[in-house]
């Protein structure tokens, strides 16, 4: 008799590099959202503020606690079992507020440690790209595990139109793309917990 088991949801938190409120990567993870509640099952996307985060700054640290709206972003990305980053490039690199959230973050002790990740970008001609492969670099040293295939790179500015005028993306095939790595990353996320248990 074959014995049907529930596999568990997998909790994603995503974070937006652009702290801009009608920001094309907003859209990527307002889409990717509304992607896992319609057509993937057992995925849960919480979109994860890293606006409020105060900038580096170790005098802030206080016999081993943070700011309260640091505690708070680091509680969120350790009960998450994967990371969904939403990427833009500046000067051919990840984001000032990005970095930012991902310094503090990895503070002792690193809640980054261990967990899978996928990476979505657009942007100009190469969508955001090199963000993406400096973001893999800095995952490198805080332990973070990246799905390789399929890379998201999306040309926000090509025709026809990605995104609308609120930054949500409206491109049905960005759209499927967005899906498919979403889809990796559930799988992904299942064989390293698989793994751990």
């Amino acid at each position: 008799m074959a014995v049907n088991v529930a596999k568990p949801v997998i909790k994603v938190a995503a974070l937006c590099g652009s702290i801009r409120k009608a920001s094309f990567h907003r859209g990527l993870i307002h889409s990717a959202i509304k992607i896992s509640k319609e057509a993937i099952n057992g995925m849960e996307i919480e979109y994860v503020e890293i606006a409020p985060l105060p900038m580096l700054d170790t005098d802030l640290e206080v016999d081993g606690t943070y700011p309260p709206a640091v505690e708070a972003f680091r509680q969120k990305i350790l009960e998450a079992d994967s990371i969904l980053f939403a990427s833009p490039e500046y000067n051919y690199s990840v984001t000032a507020p990005l970095k930012n959230a991902i310094d503090w973050a990895s503070r002792p002790p690193n809640v980054w440690a261990d967990k899978p990740a996928a990476i979505i970008s657009t942007g100009g001609n190469f969508g955001g790209g090199r963000s993406q492969y400096h973001l893999r670099q800095i995952g490198i040293y805080i332990d973070i595990h990246f799905i390789n295939k399929p890379e998201f790179f999306l040309n926000a500015f090509e025709s026809p139109a990605k995104f609308d005028a609120d930054g949500n993306l409206i491109d049905e095939d960005a759209k499927e793309r967005l899906k498919e790595v979403l889809i990796s990353l559930q799988a992904f996320t299942r064989r390293l917990l698989l793994q751990d248990s």
